[in-house]
């Protein structure tokens, strides 16, 4: 007993655990080393370093690489707020030296960051000179280093669109038209810096606010703007060694109201023919399934558990989930797909649902597989608005 819905971002609730995400999270960044550079004025006033702080304690029990770049002027308050978990005494760079020859930075300065490293978890490095040279600074140690992940610490946060609203997400293609919305000069360095850095090998780059750095790396709502060098995301069936993300997301969805409630067993029977949208080399933005099995008589698919983080919505998430598993449903030549649905608007999402000819049209319950209706009462059936989309 499967239904569709359609996530309300205004639905939410402020009252679910985050721990989740965070797993998800630290599981990704496990081994691998991030570089975060404190912009200036960012990292001047003590209460900012709050979320960097617990963000870097959390990475420290991780066994996360963190190398944190700050100016001469944020330093002092930086080792303060860190404390015991900065073990290796902080270094200064002079961003000029070398700054005319290659490679760059130099050895000598990475080696210095790699022997820190090896003391303890986090090294902390200040930059001199202008906030001009510590972004550049940042961006060619993170190219060099070739770090997993760069995050740039701004107080304005992400890049936002001509109506204001932060873009959650900007690929190579759209960081030229984010530059022509800025006028500031070290903002349009820093995007530029961050486009340097994808296409220098880095794998992501997150612009947000040292307030919001505990969020943006930690929770699918995210706080400022991730950018990656290619589209930022794919859809494709899921790998058994996602499977525990997706029970994950599913039970999530339940969590929230938004999906059905569903056993380990038929969670299970979900899992095989999942299709997940994925950020990047990053976490599932959003996941749905076409469960055929109980279908096979009639050649017919069920599309079901489909879902989409918060942060992702608008951006296309679930159209493409359903393009994808149309397509697979053609390539296992079935008849139809039909999907079921008590929310108003997932049915008028259905409604509006077209790839090529295929079309999802509103029909009566006698018109999708019997199989669909074992065990359900009339009056649930009664409320639910049922799509079929014929792929003959």
């Amino acid at each position: 007993m499967n239904e569709i819905e359609i996530i309300d971002p205004a639905a939410r609730s402020a009252h679910l655990p985050q721990f989740t995400e965070k797993t998800f999270y630290l599981e990704e960044f496990y081994g691998k080393s991030l570089l975060f550079a404190l912009i200036p004025p960012s990292g001047e006033r003590l209460s900012e370093l709050d979320s960097l702080v617990k963000t870097l304690r959390e990475l420290r029990r991780n066994q996360t690489r963190c190398v944190l770049i700050a100016s001469a002027g944020a330093l002092p308050r930086l080792v303060k707020r860190l404390g015991r978990m900065l073990i290796a005494p902080p270094v200064t760079f002079n961003p000029a030296t070398g700054l005319r020859t290659r490679p760059y930075p130099p050895d000598s300065a990475v080696a210095q960051i790699w022997q820190g490293l090896r003391a303890g978890s986090i090294v902390v490095a200040a930059a001199t000179g202008d906030p001009d040279d510590l972004v550049i600074f940042a961006q060619e140690l993170a190219s060099r280093l070739r770090v997993f992940k760069l995050l740039m610490l701004e107080r304005r946060g992400g890049l936002r669109d001509k109506e204001g609203e932060i873009n959650s997400f900007v690929d190579l293609r759209r960081i030229r038209r984010a530059l022509g919305l800025e006028t500031d000069k070290l903002r349009r360095a820093t995007i530029r810096a961050a486009r340097r850095a994808l296409l220098d090998g880095v794998a992501s780059v997150n612009l947000t606010t040292p307030r919001g750095v505990y969020e943006e790396l930690f929770s699918f709502l995210g706080s400022g703007t991730l950018l990656t060098e290619q589209r930022y995301a794919n859809v494709r069936q899921i790998s058994i060694d996602d499977f525990e993300e997706v029970e994950a997301l599913i039970r999530r969805g339940q969590n929230e109201g938004f999906l059905l409630r569903r056993g380990d067993s038929e969670i299970a029977s979900l899992l095989p023919s999942c299709f997940g949208y994925r950020v990047g080399d990053e976490h599932l933005a959003g996941i749905c399934a076409l469960l055929t099995e109980p279908y096979r008589r009639e050649r017919a698919g069920e599309i079901t558990a489909l879902y989409t983080l918060t942060r992702f919505l608008g951006e296309g998430v679930a159209t493409e989930l359903l393009r994808e598993v149309v397509a697979e449903a053609r390539k296992r030549r079935l008849r139809y797909v039909f999907a079921c649905t008590s929310e108003e608007r997932a049915a008028r999402f259905f409604a509006r649902l077209r790839f090529g000819r295929a079309r999802f049209r509103r029909v009566a319950p006698g018109k999708i597989a019997a199989a669909k209706w074992r065990g359900y009462e009339k009056a649930r059936i009664a409320r639910l608005a049922i799509f079929r989309c014929d792929l003959a």
